[in-house]
């Protein structure tokens, strides 16, 4: 994960649960569970955290369990993880281990 000094950092920890839109224009960490659509610069998805709802972010790293849509610039679908839903990316990065129900749009896969 990359980000500048700049940028702003959110985290949203595992014994937080959220029912509605998270629009942030930095980084966001989640650990906790998001019923909701998700908007970030950067958004990491914890190995305890879970979306249900999609999620737009210029770089997508998922940990934990995403239900719903992903589209970034790029997208790495990290050992563990599980994603339900479709990923549209233009660099996608999957490690063995990972666990994929849905349609991949990659122009560069890694």
């Amino acid at each position: 994960m990359t980000e500048s000094s700049n940028s702003a950092l959110s985290f949203i920890s595992s014994d937080i649960k959220i029912d509605g839109h998270i629009d942030s224009k930095g980084t966001v960490l989640i650990s906790g569970q998001i019923t909701g659509n998700v908007k970030a610069k950067i958004l990491t998805l914890e190995t305890s955290g879970v979306i249900t709802g999609n999620v737009t972010a210029d770089e997508i790293e998922l940990m934990g369990t995403q239900k719903g849509n992903v589209s970034a610039k790029k997208i790495s679908i990290l050992t563990g993880s599980k994603l339900r839903g479709n990923a549209k990316c233009e660099t996608l990065i999957v490690e063995h281990g990972s666990d994929i129900t849905g349609k991949v749009s990659a122009s560069k896969k890694i």
